[in-house]
């Protein structure tokens, strides 16, 4: 990975892993969130506020897939707020 990914993992509070998925999550009090998910870790999750905010930090480093990956999750923890 290069050192600007892994510089924004580490502020964002993700493992210098390879992530296998993003998806929205709904947490145990009912807020949506984002889950990232690991080949040999458990999940990790962070708000969809911040997850949108690393997405765009990603696509600034040239990260599209990731970072499209992360907005689609967004996008879709949004729809699920409102139904």
């Amino acid at each position: 990975m290069t050192g600007a990914l892994s510089v924004l993992f580490f502020e964002n509070g993700l493992p210098d892993l390879p992530i296998i998925l993003v998806e929205p999550h709904r947490n145990r009090q009912g807020v949506w969130r984002i889950k990232f998910c690991y080949a040999d870790r458990k999940p990790l999750s962070m708000s969809s506020i911040q997850a949108s905010a690393l997405a765009g930090n990603l696509h600034q480093i040239s990260e599209i897939q990731l970072a499209d990956g992360i907005n689609g999750a967004v996008r879709s923890a949004g729809r699920y707020c409102t139904m």
